[in-house]
């Protein structure tokens, strides 16, 4: 059995994630296939070593799941599918949850499904990683893991950390955007220099102009 029959409902919809090294410098590319064309991938700005950083404890996360699953007397491949699959769906789902909230169609409709924006429904990356699914919404106080302290689960919270600390940055960079284009729909009326000119000045010209002024 694949993962996509284990939980389906994480393969019933295409999903569209974007590159986050792109992200940082205001660039919105399709993360499949760009890793090698990336023009940020060798960037260390403070927010491209974020994403780094997250890349690494992902990577940690498998390593310790790995060698758990090393020293088990079964084979228990589903499970350990289950949960990467569990944690890098919902990581991506509670980042995009907040990019696309703050986002008004920047992605050509390539996020939506007839018209109506797609449900994102992350769960708790605590539970993931002692392979019990939970959504993460209201769920944060009632956790059974949420005093864990096992290698995972610290794991876990260092990333959250980051995740929070990215969504931060995408937020301000949303409000910096506002902002630059609402300076540049401003109307030219606006423009105090073009309404408080001489009065004199302007019947001045008005009657230069005037072809009687020598009768």
């Amino acid at each position: 059995m694949n993962i996509e029959e284990i939980l389906p409902e994480l393969f019933g919809e295409k999903r569209v994630y974007y590159c986050q090294r792109c992200l940082n410098h205001g660039l919105r590319e399709k993360r499949k296939n760009h890793k090698l064309s990336c023009s940020f991938r060798f960037c260390q700005c403070s927010n491209c070593i974020m994403v780094e950083r997250r890349r690494q404890l992902n990577s940690r996360l498998m390593q310790i799941e790995g060698s758990q699953e090393d020293k088990k007397p079964s084979p228990t491949t589903p499970l350990t599918t289950l949960t990467m699959a569990l944690t890098t769906s919902s990581e991506e789902d509670q980042m995009e949850c907040t990019s696309q909230s703050e986002t008004t169609n920047e992605s050509s409709g390539e996020d939506k499904d007839d018209g109506k924006p797609k449900e994102r429904r992350p769960n708790c990356q605590r539970c993931a990683q002692h392979s019990v699914v939970n959504r993460l919404k209201g769920h944060k106080r009632a956790c059974p893991f949420r005093d864990c302290f096992c290698a995972k689960c610290q794991v876990v919270v260092e990333r959250q950390k980051l995740m929070a600390d990215q969504i931060k940055l995408r937020r301000r960079q949303k409000r910096e955007k506002n902002n630059l284009n609402s300076e540049r729909e401003a109307p030219m009326t606006h423009n105090p220099s073009a309404t408080l000119q001489d009065p004199m000045i302007t019947l001045s010209a008005v009657l230069s102009a005037c072809p009687h002024k020598n009768e």
